[in-house]
């Protein structure tokens, strides 16, 4: 390694990793930042993921020629008593939560501007294969720094034989449909239907979309793919082809004991999926992985590389418990009308407030007493009150089911 510390790898190249090549470039004494990529950014990539709630993120132009085209006003939470219902049944509960800086994008385009961008700063890509075991180990010996973007389970875990460490992943299933989504371009929606996990329609025009369907409970389907069917012919959206279906695995964050996502003698940091990290309620993790991956740059930049472990889970402690109790309000009673309730005292916050700010929730939601107590008069939800506020997760010692 340079005793100057100038180099920088840069392992994945989808959001995360090109959030980390951002970063480490604002750092002066940054000789080369290099990106590996198993795949070309021209080729067809994965479009899971494709509603970024915090487009700020990203430093390109908020246009359609860099894949954000459609400039959303929020979206709108649908609450229904199960999947057993007929296509023309009235939610139990319609609540719509705000996000100005909200896009569905069109994410392979987003990548590939932004690593164009990047490349036009200096930024090395090696792209159109996978990194192997032997390469791994010359690039750790080859860089000063290493940010690992790679995905869970992370090629940094699975040199070291520790894949198994992440102990816990939610699956989502999308693809992208043509018809007639003119009725709600502005509010994508988002189907709630009895398991823990949910459906959705996010357009990027009006007349084509992103739909899906996932799943963050141990509950799942014998066929995903006749599940996304299924759930597109009961909420009046286009069932999607097959052969253009995307299987997504991401973590139910954190599902990584903070104490594995930096490894100091390697100086090797861990960002997004490969940090197990997301939100545990409605899966998303593109605004969690770029924010991770800034704050490795940042420490990084200070030469305070030992503080990341702390830093990232301070920086994502309050999501993680309002995602536990969100959940909890399904897991925990299996009551439609309580979660539609639930939603009901959602109306007009931001996702922001939903995702990251426990106390705006459960304020709005104590205006409800009935819903609130019986929200906290079961033993299980009093436990997950407790775990989640003395932050007890799948990793330690003692873990808890969480649905």
């Amino acid at each position: 390694m340079d005793d100057n510390q100038s180099t920088a790898a840069v392992l994945g190249g989808s959001v995360s990793g090109l959030a980390a090549a951002t970063g480490l470039l604002r750092i002066a004494e940054f000789d080369r930042v290099t990106v590996y990529e198993r795949q070309e950014y021209d080729d067809k990539r994965v479009d899971c993921g494709e509603a970024i709630n915090d487009t700020t993120l990203i430093p390109l132009p908020k246009t359609p020629e860099n894949g954000f085209v459609n400039d959303v006003d929020g979206f709108q939470l649908r609450v229904y008593e199960g999947t057993d219902r007929s296509r023309d049944a009235r939610p139990l509960a319609k609540s719509n939560v705000r996000c100005e800086p909200g896009y569905i994008c069109e994410r392979p385009v987003v990548e590939r501007r932004w690593a164009e961008e990047l490349e036009a700063r200096g930024v090395e890509f090696r792209t159109g294969r996978s990194v192997s075991p032997d390469e791994y180990a010359d690039i750790i010996e080859s860089y000063d720094y290493v940010v690992d973007a790679s995905g869970q389970p992370s090629l940094t875990l699975k040199a070291n034989g520790d894949a198994r460490e992440y102990t816990g992943d939610m699956v989502a299933l999308n693809a992208t449909v043509e018809g007639d989504f003119s009725a709600y371009a502005n509010w994508p929606r988002i189907f709630f239907e009895g398991y823990v996990g949910y459906a959705w329609a996010f357009p990027k025009s009006d007349g084509h979309a992103n739909v899906g369907i996932g799943w963050a409970g141990d509950r799942r389907p014998d066929d995903y793919v006749a599940a996304l069917e299924a759930a597109a012919e009961r909420n009046a959206f286009p069932v999607p082809d097959r052969a253009d279906v995307n299987l997504a695995t991401i973590p139910r964050g954190p599902s990584l004991d903070p104490d594995r996502v930096y490894d100091p003698e390697a100086n090797v940091f861990l960002v997004g999926d490969a940090a197990g990290i997301a939100n545990r309620y409605q899966g998303e993790g593109i605004c969690q992985g770029i924010r991770s991956a800034y704050l490795a740059a940042t420490l990084i930049a200070n030469g305070t590389e030992s503080a990341y472990p702390r830093k990232l889970y301070d920086l994502l402690r309050s999501e993680y418990r309002l995602a536990r109790l969100m959940r909890g309000a399904w897991v925990e009673h299996e009551d439609p009308d309580l979660l539609a309730s639930v939603a009901d005292a959602l109306e007009g916050l931001t996702i922001e407030d939903i995702t990251r700010r426990p106390a705006t929730v459960m304020r709005r939601v104590a205006k409800r007493p009935s819903a609130a107590l019986e929200l906290v008069a079961d033993a299980g939800m009093l436990r997950r009150l407790y775990g989640a506020y003395t932050d007890s997760w799948e990793y330690a010692t003692e873990r808890e089911p969480d649905g």
